[in-house]
């Protein structure tokens, strides 16, 4: 869509912290975002931070720790996110007021423990 040089605060990663389970009960905060760094720090997980050009796609798997720095520039930071999940993903119960945040934002109609097909959530592809 656009370049995110590093100023504009590009997408970061840990790399290889989709097997860290800590902080994923945790709701959004100062305080969350100082316990993640510092499990990152101690689990020894590379930060990778590199600007993006114009054409530049990324792929990452949900559970990698990934972040947006700050944008230290006066222009828009211009982004588009999709999320596939398998065609089986059951809802699960909230555990934070973000999360429930989510299930309406992302998943509304669904229903805890049943698979999440809305229409906001079509199934896009079945053998």
């Amino acid at each position: 869509m656009d370049t995110a040089p590093l100023p504009m605060g590009p997408l970061e990663f840990s790399a290889g912290s989709f097997a860290l389970n800590t902080g994923r009960d945790l709701e959004i905060s100062d305080e969350s975002q100082d316990k993640l760094e510092q499990a990152l720090r101690s689990g020894g997980y590379r930060h990778v931070i590199e600007p993006f050009e114009l054409g530049e796609v990324s792929f990452h798997i949900g559970w990698l720790y990934h972040r947006a720095g700050a944008n230290k520039t006066d222009e828009m930071r211009k982004v588009m996110t999709m999320i596939y999940m398998d065609k089986d993903m059951t809802l699960k119960t909230p555990e934070n007021d973000h999360q429930v945040n989510d299930w309406n934002s992302w998943c509304p109609g669904a229903r805890v423990g049943e698979v999440i097909r809305t229409p906001r959530n079509p199934l896009l592809f079945d053998k």
